[in-house]
């Protein structure tokens, strides 16, 4: 078995696992941007050994998707070192499979690895319906890294054909309008199919709206920041981004605030 820092690869689509139960669910989201984008698509099982049953899952989704560039790795490494890997590879996107009696069965375990992780990264719950992706949910509300989601869900709508629902929070203010104005201007100019949507709920509750709005209107996939830090209200009853994935009935897309890019302050 190898070492996850040994493994040699570059920007293919990236499902993690730890090799108990096969990701059905978070392969079945990956595979669509494989496709779309043109690029490979990696399975990374972070464990000694795979079960049988995933063995052989592993080998008949290679049988069924042959037209896929594939590859498939047994590593001895944690998330962590997933992430610094995903630089020197240049890894676009990362996809995890939560709710079955593993390493990821707790969404919170994904969350605090991947804290540091600076492309986005989806969860995918076991039972979740993964349509494909032709309609997306985008909450937006009034912090600034917001803008953040702009070359994600535009690159959604450029290679997938995504059209983009974006729901504006319902605050008071100039600094919600703004980020959808800032947003929106980017799909202008690839000529997107995009419409904006007043939502009901403010900037604190807009994307766990969005989850549920997603079910409603048949979207299928929702992109959501994370929070920038973890308050004692966060440790004790979770972070927004639980609440939301706890909502959502499909993938939820996670971009993870960039300290580099801005002055995080309230």
């Amino acid at each position: 078995m190898m070492n996850v820092n040994n493994i040699e690869y570059s920007r293919y689509f990236l499902v993690v696992t730890d090799g108990v139960k096969f990701p059905s669910k978070a392969m079945a989201a990956a595979v669509q941007f494989a496709r779309g984008y043109d690029k490979g698509l990696c399975l990374l099982a972070l464990t000694e050994t795979v079960t049988d049953e995933f063995a052989e899952k592993e080998r008949l989704w290679e049988a069924e998707n042959q037209d896929v560039k594939f590859c498939y790795y047994i590593a001895f490494g944690n998330l962590n070192d997933v992430c610094r890997m995903s630089e020197r590879t240049e890894t676009p996107m990362m996809f995890f499979e939560t709710g079955h009696h593993d390493k990821f069965q707790d969404p919170m375990t994904v969350f605090k690895g991947l804290r540091e992780l600076r492309i986005p990264f989806v969860i995918v719950k076991m039972d979740a319906d993964v349509r494909d992706f032709s309609k997306i949910i985008v909450p937006v509300c009034y912090l600034t890294e917001e803008k953040e989601k702009a070359p994600y869900t535009s690159n959604m709508g450029r290679f997938l054909g995504s059209e983009i629902v974006v729901l504006e929070a319902n605050d008071y203010g100039s600094k919600t309008p703004a980020n959808v104005q800032a947003i929106t201007t980017l799909y202008d100019k690839f000529s997107l199919k995009y419409t904006v949507v007043k939502a009901k709920k403010d900037s604190f509750k807009v994307e766990k709206e969005a989850a549920y709005m997603a079910d409603e209107t048949g979207a299928g996939m929702v992109v959501i920041s994370t929070s920038r830090d973890y308050g004692l209200d966060d440790i004790i009853f979770g972070p927004k981004e639980l609440h939301v994935l706890r909502a959502a009935t499909t993938p939820v897309m996670c971009i993870n605030p960039r300290g580099d890019l801005y002055v995080l302050c309230w």
